[in-house]
């Protein structure tokens, strides 16, 4: 199983896509930026974050993130998790995270290469994203849901609430119209147990609105007291298609008793 942040573990899989960017005129957003891969004999361009159409080629996704941009967050953001969990006062004990924006399962990898014991419930909004998961990633989750956290189906919730999730974790996207908005992350907060931890990563000064909301939510939970012993800290997130080092901020605290 390729392992996110080890660029060289997609090695294959980029001489086999030949990733190439696609090249367009004017300021380039993040949510603009589109490649080219070569997929069953023929040239095809994607856009980055139409991850229905990307997720139906198996590890073309993780080749041209993990393995051409160098995204880093999944590591990183795990190995901060350990770190922390090791030394908070009640470590011990196995994690049952709930992973938001699950995806295809590289957040998961990560934290299984970090905390063998963990468990881990994912959940995304797209079916292609569990079906990517279970093809290039098998064993990463102990389940899998496919449901929209603003509009969750009562059977989807009741197996949240027998998974207990004393950890939520956000590694995906947000903003820009197809990520996960505010309203996502406030009902996976309400889905963790008192004392468990939240971990998730922004981009800061990102115009965007769901991205500003986004950082506006985190600073009143921590202005409120209702994330406590929390940590935060830039880290390197990935290059953008042009090259440039893109970085984000990281959370990790724990939900008020």
């Amino acid at each position: 199983m390729a392992l996110p942040g080890d660029p060289e573990a997609f090695r294959a899989d980029m001489e086999r896509f030949r990733i190439e960017p696609v090249q367009l005129e004017g300021s380039l957003r993040q949510a603009d930026e589109q490649f080219t891969a070569r997929v069953d004999g023929h040239r095809r361009q994607f856009d980055m974050h139409d991850y229905r159409t990307m997720y139906r080629v198996p590890m073309l996704y993780d080749a041209m993130l993990y393995g051409w941009l160098g995204c880093q967050t999944p590591r990183l953001l795990a190995r901060h998790f350990k770190r922390l969990l090791q030394a908070a006062p009640d470590a011990g004990g196995q994690i049952a995270m709930l992973e938001v924006g699950a995806g295809s399962g590289a957040f998961a990898s990560a934290l299984h290469h970090e905390l063998p014991d963990i468990r881990i419930l994912g959940l995304d909004i797209i079916a292609e994203a569990k079906l990517a998961a279970e093809r290039d990633r098998p064993g990463a989750y102990s389940d899998y849901l496919v449901a929209d956290l603003c509009n969750m189906p009562e059977e989807a919730e009741r197996r949240i609430a027998a998974f207990r999730p004393t950890c939520v974790g956000v590694a995906s996207a947000t903003g820009w119209g197809n990520h996960i908005p505010v309203a996502g992350f406030e009902q996976a907060f309400r889905y963790l147990q008192p004392r468990g931890w939240f971990v998730f990563h922004v981009k800061p000064n990102d115009p965007d609105p769901d991205c500003v909301a986004l950082v506006e939510w985190i600073e009143a939970k921590l202005r409120e007291g209702a994330i406590v012993d929390s940590e935060s800290d830039r880290i390197f997130h990935r290059y953008s298609v042009t090259g440039e080092e893109i970085h984000y901020d990281y959370v990790i605290g724990r939900k008020a008793a």
